[in-house]
Order: C-alpha cells, then sequence, then structure tokens
C-alpha cells in the first residue's frame, strides 16, 4: 500500500526492504540468543547468520529472476533492484541450505541441531517480511469483492487496476505466525524437540500450497500448479517422512545422520 516509507535527500527507504531487513534482524536475534543458551562458539554462529542471510538472499532472487526470464532479459537493471520486491522462499532456502551444511561441515557443527535451533525464528522473521510484500503491493492475490485495492504503480495495482484483491500477504504472515508459535509449543515436547525443523518444513510446504490457489501472481508450471505449489509438494511429503521415519524410532540411516 505504501512502498516508499520515506526520502531522505537523494535516497529512499522502501518500507519492503524495512521489513525484510527487520524480518533478518529478528530472525537472527533469536537465533543468536538460543545458540548462546546452548553455549555455541558466538564467533562461529555470527559467521554462519551471515553467510545464511547473503546467500538465502541471493539464491531467493536468482529463483524470482528465472520465474520471470523475460522481462529481466528485457530489462537486466532490475535484477539487483531487490528493495522493490522479488524473493522467492525456496530459492533462499535452496542457497541457504548449501551454504550451511558446507559451513556447519567446517566449523564441525550438527546441522540438525541448528536447524532446529533456527526453525521457530526463520517462521517469525518470514512472517515480517510479508508484512513488507503487503507494503509494496507484491505477492498479491485474486480479485475478491471484500478485498482491498492496491495502488496504481504498485505491482498489483498494475496488474488489477482499481480491483479489490485477497490480501494474500497479510495472509501468509498471519500463517507464519500461526507456525511460529506452533513450533514454539513442540519444542517443550522432548519427542518432538529433534523435529522442529522438519515440522517448519511441512507446516509452510502447506500453507504455501494452499496459498497458491489465491495468489494471482505466479504462473503455472505443471498440472495447473505453480512452481512453487510443485516445490511444496515435494519438500512437504519429504520432511512428513522423515517425521515418521523419526517417530517409528528408525531415525535416519547411519551415513546420513553421520553427515549432517
Amino acid at each position: 500500500m505504501y512502498p516508499i516509507l520515506f526520502k531522505i535527500g537523494p535516497f529512499t527507504i522502501y518500507t519492503y526492504g524495512v521489513f525484510i531487513c527487520g524480518g533478518f534482524l529478528v530472525a537472527i536475534s533469536l537465533f543468536l540468543r538460543a545458540t548462546k543458551k546452548e553455549n555455541f562458539q558466538e564467533a562461529k554462529i555470527l559467521k554462519l547468520s551471515f553467510w545464511i542471510v547473503i546467500s538465502s538472499i541471493v539464491g531467493a532472487r536468482i529463483f524470482y529472476v528465472l520465474t520471470y526470464p523475460h522481462w529481466y532479459l528485457k530489462h537486466p537493471q532490475d535484477i539487483l533492484k531487490i528493495w522493490q520486491g522479488g524473493l522467492v522462499f525456496y530459492g533462499g532456502l535452496v542457497f541457504a541450505l548449501i551454504t550451511s551444511l558446507y559451513l556447519l561441515h567446517h566449523y564441525h557443527l550438527s546441522f540438525w541441531k541448528m536447524a532446529n535451533i533456527a526453525a521457530s525464528p526463520l517462521a517469525l522473521g518470514m512472517g515480517i517480511g510479508r508484512v513488507g510484500c503487503f507494503f509494496n503491493g507484491c505477492c498479491y492475490g485474486k480479485v475478491w469483492q471484500r478485498g482491498l485495492v492496491f495502488p496504481f504503480l504498485s505491482p498489483a495495482g498494475k496488474a488489477f487496476p482499481g480491483q479489490p484483491l485477497i490480501p494474500t500477504q497479510l495472509i501468509s504472515s498471519l500463517n507464519l505466525l500461526v507456525i511460529f508459535f506452533i513450533l514454539i509449543y513442540l519444542k517443550r515436547y522432548g519427542r518432538f524437540a529433534h523435529q522442529i525443523f522438519l515440522w517448519f518444513l511441512t507446516f509452510y510446504s502447506v500453507h504455501r500450497f494452499i496459498i497458491g490457489f489465491l495468489r494471482a501472481d505466479s504462473r503455472q508450471f505443471l498440472f495447473s500448479l505453480t512452481f512453487p505449489q510443485f516445490m511444496s509438494i515435494i519438500l512437504g511429503i519429504s520432511a512428513a517422512a522423515l517425521i515418521v521415519r523419526r517417530c517409528r524410532g528408525r531415525g535416519l540411516n547411519p551415513g546420513f545422520d553421520k553427515f549432517f
């Protein structure tokens, strides 16, 4: 709704960028606080957090650009303009996982322990970031008579000028907030304490798959589904299968556990 928060001389402060940065800062702060309680070396955690944030932003942007190749081939100067919106979670997740696997192996830290600690801060940080999408007018929903009309110059306003749209950004933010509190609740139970990251992936995949039917900014990819929906199916089923496997006491295979 309000893509520009304020201006300071020639500098423009975008609302989207403020909320995205705010989400990262909140997530990192909670992550650092949790790892400090576990007596991890702060220097290692800070380096880990820094490179994961950088890699996730790069991956999320690359996936977004690949989603709209025709536009960015004609407007390559817009590729780096992430302050105007355009990040794909699954792209960020892939790059962050690759980076974290390398660094955690280098620092001799457990992947699953770090991932379980990071899950709930990640959910909250993403929820905050989605509010930025709302103010920016990206990630918009389909036409709905009881929806909200976005400014003409916003992505939603350009796609559906003067038409009320489903505020999928706020719905996503609320869902992620709910996921955050569910993960906090599950942490209290020893049976689920070592599966928090898998539960996050499962919950988020279900959310992203369903919200995909309400969004109007994504193109169909396969079987009338968008690429994020297709990824949600793969990721959600995989995470749920690992949860079931662990609940049955079988865990993961020894080599897999050792590597991670």
